[in-house]
Protein backbone atom coordinates (compact mmCIF):
# COMPACT_ATOMS: atom_id res chain seq x y z
CA UNK A 1 0.00 0.00 0.00
CA UNK A 2 1.28 3.09 -1.40
CA UNK A 3 1.97 6.45 1.58
CA UNK A 4 -1.22 8.47 1.93
CA UNK A 5 1.23 11.33 3.29
CA UNK A 6 4.44 12.94 2.32
CA UNK A 7 6.87 14.41 5.00
CA UNK A 8 7.47 18.13 3.62
CA UNK A 9 8.92 20.51 5.57
CA UNK A 10 7.98 24.08 5.30
CA UNK A 11 11.25 25.76 6.53
CA UNK A 12 13.43 23.99 3.92
CA UNK A 13 10.70 24.56 0.95
CA UNK A 14 10.27 28.20 1.95
CA UNK A 15 14.65 28.83 2.37
CA UNK A 16 15.82 26.69 -0.38
CA UNK A 17 17.92 29.20 -2.81
CA UNK A 18 17.38 27.23 -5.55
CA UNK A 19 13.73 27.20 -5.38
CA UNK A 20 13.59 30.93 -4.34
CA UNK A 21 15.11 32.03 -7.88
CA UNK A 22 12.67 30.32 -9.41
CA UNK A 23 8.79 31.87 -10.42
CA UNK A 24 5.81 31.50 -8.77
CA UNK A 25 4.68 29.44 -11.75
CA UNK A 26 7.51 27.26 -11.86
CA UNK A 27 7.23 26.45 -7.77
CA UNK A 28 3.92 25.82 -8.09
CA UNK A 29 4.53 23.30 -11.08
CA UNK A 30 7.64 21.42 -9.28
CA UNK A 31 5.08 21.35 -5.63
CA UNK A 32 2.27 19.58 -8.70
CA UNK A 33 5.44 17.22 -9.61
CA UNK A 34 6.49 16.46 -6.31
CA UNK A 35 2.73 15.31 -5.60
CA UNK A 36 3.06 12.87 -8.50
CA UNK A 37 6.35 11.09 -7.99
CA UNK A 38 5.37 10.57 -4.20
CA UNK A 39 2.13 8.48 -6.41
CA UNK A 40 4.90 7.14 -8.97
CA UNK A 41 7.05 3.55 -9.08
CA UNK A 42 9.68 3.98 -8.33
CA UNK A 43 9.66 6.48 -5.94
CA UNK A 44 10.57 9.27 -6.76
CA UNK A 45 10.34 9.79 -10.29
CA UNK A 46 8.27 11.54 -12.69
CA UNK A 47 6.18 8.30 -14.11
CA UNK A 48 2.46 7.49 -14.45
CA UNK A 49 1.79 3.75 -14.44
CA UNK A 50 5.34 3.08 -14.82
CA UNK A 51 5.65 5.38 -18.08
CA UNK A 52 7.50 8.79 -19.08
CA UNK A 53 5.37 11.73 -19.05
CA UNK A 54 5.12 13.77 -21.51
CA UNK A 55 4.98 17.82 -21.53
CA UNK A 56 1.38 17.19 -22.97
CA UNK A 57 0.04 15.09 -20.18
CA UNK A 58 1.92 16.96 -17.50
CA UNK A 59 -0.08 19.80 -18.25
CA UNK A 60 -3.21 17.96 -18.98
CA UNK A 61 -2.59 16.17 -15.14
CA UNK A 62 -1.60 19.81 -13.76
CA UNK A 63 -4.47 21.90 -15.68
CA UNK A 64 -1.98 24.18 -17.87
CA UNK A 65 -1.13 24.62 -21.75
CA UNK A 66 1.97 22.89 -22.92
CA UNK A 67 3.95 25.61 -23.87
CA UNK A 68 3.71 27.26 -20.68
CA UNK A 69 5.06 23.32 -19.13
CA UNK A 70 7.93 23.73 -21.34
CA UNK A 71 9.00 26.74 -19.84
CA UNK A 72 8.60 25.97 -16.59
CA UNK A 73 10.44 22.86 -16.93
CA UNK A 74 13.35 23.96 -18.69
CA UNK A 75 13.50 27.19 -15.67
CA UNK A 76 13.62 24.63 -13.08
CA UNK A 77 16.06 22.68 -14.87
CA UNK A 78 18.34 25.58 -15.40
CA UNK A 79 17.85 26.22 -11.85
CA UNK A 80 18.63 22.58 -11.09
CA UNK A 81 15.76 21.70 -8.69
CA UNK A 82 16.04 18.38 -10.75
CA UNK A 83 17.47 15.55 -11.87
CA UNK A 84 17.21 13.54 -14.98
CA UNK A 85 17.90 9.63 -15.22
CA UNK A 86 20.31 7.84 -17.92
CA UNK A 87 17.06 7.43 -20.03
CA UNK A 88 15.75 11.22 -19.33
CA UNK A 89 13.33 10.67 -16.48
CA UNK A 90 12.78 13.75 -14.08
CA UNK A 91 13.21 12.65 -10.35
CA UNK A 92 13.78 14.26 -7.08
CA UNK A 93 16.63 13.84 -5.12
CA UNK A 94 15.60 14.46 -2.25
CA UNK A 95 13.00 11.79 -2.71
CA UNK A 96 14.46 9.12 -3.81
CA UNK A 97 17.05 9.25 -0.48
CA UNK A 98 14.11 9.21 1.68
CA UNK A 99 12.93 5.98 0.01
CA UNK A 100 16.59 4.61 -0.27
CA UNK A 101 16.38 5.52 4.19
CA UNK A 102 13.34 3.70 4.37
CA UNK A 103 14.15 0.21 2.40
CA UNK A 104 17.11 0.40 4.95
CA UNK A 105 15.08 0.99 8.24
CA UNK A 106 12.72 -1.81 6.80
CA UNK A 107 15.55 -3.88 5.92
CA UNK A 108 16.79 -3.67 9.62
CA UNK A 109 13.58 -4.30 10.95
CA UNK A 110 13.22 -7.96 9.51
CA UNK A 111 16.78 -8.04 11.39
CA UNK A 112 15.16 -7.18 15.06
CA UNK A 113 16.60 -3.23 14.48
CA UNK A 114 20.15 -4.96 15.48
CA UNK A 115 22.82 -3.35 13.95
CA UNK A 116 25.26 -6.02 14.73
CA UNK A 117 22.93 -8.16 12.43
CA UNK A 118 23.79 -5.89 9.89
CA UNK A 119 26.53 -6.69 6.93
CA UNK A 120 28.19 -4.00 7.46
CA UNK A 121 32.29 -3.33 7.12
CA UNK A 122 32.86 -1.59 10.24
CA UNK A 123 36.58 0.39 11.26
CA UNK A 124 38.81 -1.36 13.24
CA UNK A 125 39.66 -0.20 16.32
CA UNK A 126 42.87 2.07 16.27
CA UNK A 127 44.54 -0.10 19.66
CA UNK A 128 43.93 -3.29 18.12
CA UNK A 129 47.61 -5.27 18.03
CA UNK A 130 48.96 -3.08 20.70
CA UNK A 131 50.21 -4.69 23.94
CA UNK A 132 48.13 -3.63 27.20
CA UNK A 133 50.27 -1.50 28.94
CA UNK A 134 51.32 0.95 25.43
CA UNK A 135 49.51 4.19 24.78
CA UNK A 136 46.71 3.95 23.27
CA UNK A 137 46.10 6.46 20.23
CA UNK A 138 43.47 8.88 20.78
CA UNK A 139 40.61 9.19 17.94
CA UNK A 140 40.37 13.01 17.51
CA UNK A 141 37.22 14.51 17.91
CA UNK A 142 35.78 17.23 14.99
CA UNK A 143 35.02 19.88 16.07
CA UNK A 144 33.17 20.66 12.77
CA UNK A 145 31.18 18.25 10.94
CA UNK A 146 30.18 19.80 7.56
CA UNK A 147 28.72 16.87 5.19
CA UNK A 148 28.83 18.03 1.44
CA UNK A 149 26.03 16.83 -0.67
CA UNK A 150 25.88 18.85 -4.43
CA UNK A 151 22.39 16.48 -4.81
CA UNK A 152 21.09 18.47 -1.82
CA UNK A 153 17.61 20.15 -3.00
CA UNK A 154 16.53 21.33 0.19
CA UNK A 155 17.56 24.52 2.50
CA UNK A 156 18.84 22.48 4.92
CA UNK A 157 22.49 22.37 2.97
CA UNK A 158 22.39 26.42 4.24
CA UNK A 159 21.39 25.60 7.92
CA UNK A 160 23.50 22.48 8.31
CA UNK A 161 26.37 22.17 10.55
CA UNK A 162 26.31 23.28 14.43
CA UNK A 163 24.35 26.64 14.24
CA UNK A 164 21.18 24.57 12.73
CA UNK A 165 18.31 26.16 14.02
CA UNK A 166 20.58 27.82 16.83
CA UNK A 167 19.96 31.05 17.88
CA UNK A 168 22.98 33.35 16.95
CA UNK A 169 22.31 32.97 13.25
CA UNK A 170 18.69 34.16 13.51
CA UNK A 171 19.81 37.31 15.73
CA UNK A 172 22.92 38.42 13.41
CA UNK A 173 20.77 37.92 10.45
CA UNK A 174 18.04 39.94 12.03
CA UNK A 175 20.95 42.69 13.58
CA UNK A 176 21.94 42.72 9.68
CA UNK A 177 18.18 43.40 8.26
CA UNK A 178 18.09 39.67 6.69
CA UNK A 179 15.68 37.47 6.64
CA UNK A 180 16.50 35.08 10.07
CA UNK A 181 15.24 31.92 8.37
CA UNK A 182 16.62 32.11 4.55
CA UNK A 183 19.14 34.98 4.85
CA UNK A 184 18.15 36.67 2.11
CA UNK A 185 18.73 40.49 2.31
CA UNK A 186 15.29 41.61 0.42
CA UNK A 187 13.59 41.58 -2.71
CA UNK A 188 16.18 40.87 -5.76
CA UNK A 189 19.27 40.50 -2.96
CA UNK A 190 21.08 37.97 -2.13
CA UNK A 191 21.53 35.64 1.00
CA UNK A 192 23.97 35.74 3.86
CA UNK A 193 24.19 33.30 6.75
CA UNK A 194 25.89 30.37 5.15
CA UNK A 195 28.41 27.97 6.80
CA UNK A 196 31.38 29.99 5.87
CA UNK A 197 29.65 32.92 7.39
CA UNK A 198 28.60 30.88 10.37
CA UNK A 199 32.45 29.91 10.80
CA UNK A 200 33.19 33.56 11.01
CA UNK A 201 30.66 34.14 13.45
CA UNK A 202 32.06 31.26 15.32
CA UNK A 203 35.38 33.07 15.68
CA UNK A 204 34.51 36.25 16.39
CA UNK A 205 32.87 34.57 19.53
CA UNK A 206 36.03 32.21 20.25
CA UNK A 207 38.94 33.79 18.74
CA UNK A 208 38.54 37.59 20.36
CA UNK A 209 36.18 35.97 23.26
CA UNK A 210 32.90 38.87 22.57
CA UNK A 211 29.60 37.49 23.53
CA UNK A 212 27.04 37.47 21.39
CA UNK A 213 24.84 40.63 22.50
CA UNK A 214 28.66 42.00 22.02
CA UNK A 215 28.80 40.70 18.56
CA UNK A 216 25.22 42.24 17.29
CA UNK A 217 26.04 45.49 18.95
CA UNK A 218 28.67 45.94 17.21
CA UNK A 219 26.49 44.62 13.75
CA UNK A 220 23.91 47.34 14.67
CA UNK A 221 26.49 50.01 14.83
CA UNK A 222 28.09 49.37 11.91
CA UNK A 223 24.77 49.39 9.54
CA UNK A 224 23.43 52.04 11.35
CA UNK A 225 26.25 53.64 9.27
CA UNK A 226 26.05 51.89 6.53
CA UNK A 227 23.97 53.21 3.54
CA UNK A 228 23.74 50.80 1.29
CA UNK A 229 22.72 47.89 3.17
CA UNK A 230 23.46 44.47 3.72
CA UNK A 231 27.05 43.18 3.05
CA UNK A 232 27.53 39.89 1.30
CA UNK A 233 29.10 37.99 3.79
CA UNK A 234 30.24 38.32 7.64
CA UNK A 235 33.61 38.56 7.05
CA UNK A 236 32.32 42.28 6.48
CA UNK A 237 32.28 42.92 10.13
CA UNK A 238 35.82 41.02 11.28
CA UNK A 239 37.15 44.22 11.41
CA UNK A 240 35.14 46.55 13.62
CA UNK A 241 34.95 43.09 15.79
CA UNK A 242 38.46 43.17 16.18
CA UNK A 243 38.43 47.10 17.37
CA UNK A 244 35.81 46.06 19.45
CA UNK A 245 37.93 43.25 20.88
CA UNK A 246 41.13 45.64 21.69
CA UNK A 247 39.14 48.45 22.80
CA UNK A 248 37.28 45.60 25.57
CA UNK A 249 40.91 44.43 26.52
CA UNK A 250 42.05 47.73 27.55
CA UNK A 251 42.38 47.88 31.08
CA UNK A 252 39.71 49.58 33.33
CA UNK A 253 40.49 53.42 34.06
CA UNK A 254 40.88 54.21 37.53
CA UNK A 255 39.44 57.43 38.95
CA UNK A 256 41.83 60.48 39.28
CA UNK A 257 42.37 61.93 42.93
CA UNK A 258 40.87 65.08 41.64
CA UNK A 259 37.59 62.76 40.37
CA UNK A 260 37.85 61.00 44.14
CA UNK A 261 38.00 64.34 45.74
CA UNK A 262 34.81 65.67 44.38
CA UNK A 263 32.87 62.65 44.64
CA UNK A 264 33.52 62.81 48.51
CA UNK A 265 32.74 66.44 48.42
CA UNK A 266 29.31 65.96 46.61
CA UNK A 267 28.29 63.55 49.09
CA UNK A 268 28.54 65.25 52.13
CA UNK A 269 28.85 64.73 55.56
CA UNK A 270 27.64 60.95 56.07
CA UNK A 271 28.99 59.66 59.19
CA UNK A 272 30.90 56.55 59.70
CA UNK A 273 29.92 55.18 56.35
CA UNK A 274 30.36 57.73 54.15
CA UNK A 275 34.30 56.34 53.48
CA UNK A 276 32.53 52.68 52.56
CA UNK A 277 29.67 54.16 50.67
CA UNK A 278 31.84 56.82 48.55
CA UNK A 279 34.39 53.76 47.42
CA UNK A 280 31.53 51.86 46.31
CA UNK A 281 29.98 54.84 44.20
CA UNK A 282 33.15 55.32 42.81
CA UNK A 283 33.39 52.35 41.63
CA UNK A 284 30.29 52.59 39.50
CA UNK A 285 31.20 55.57 38.71
CA UNK A 286 34.47 54.75 37.13
CA UNK A 287 33.23 51.44 35.50
CA UNK A 288 30.37 53.74 33.90
CA UNK A 289 33.11 56.07 32.43
CA UNK A 290 35.03 53.03 31.31
CA UNK A 291 31.62 51.73 29.22
CA UNK A 292 31.43 54.93 28.03
CA UNK A 293 34.91 55.65 26.93
CA UNK A 294 35.28 52.06 25.64
CA UNK A 295 31.50 53.04 23.23
CA UNK A 296 32.74 56.09 22.18
CA UNK A 297 35.90 54.87 21.01
CA UNK A 298 34.66 52.03 19.03
CA UNK A 299 32.01 55.13 17.37
CA UNK A 300 34.91 57.28 16.75
CA UNK A 301 36.83 54.00 14.74
CA UNK A 302 33.72 52.77 12.91
CA UNK A 303 33.19 56.26 11.60
CA UNK A 304 36.21 56.49 10.64
CA UNK A 305 35.84 53.17 8.69
CA UNK A 306 32.24 53.55 7.31
CA UNK A 307 31.44 57.14 7.17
Amino acid sequence: MKNPFLKFYTSDWRADPVLRMCSIAARGLWLEMICLMHEATPYGQLLVNGQTVTDTQLGALVGAPPDQITALLGELEAAGVFSRTRTGVIYSRKLTRMAKKVATARNNGRKGGNPSLRKQTENKPLDKGLDKGAVKPQKPEARYQIKEDDDDDSASAILRGPFEGGGDREAVLIAIGADPISGLTGPGGHYIGRMVDMQELKRWQCDLGLALSEVVGVIKEVMRRKPDGPPSRFSYFTKPMQQFAALKSQPALKPTEREYHEYRSSEGPAGEHRSRKGSAGLARSGAGRAHENLIAAFVGAISEECG
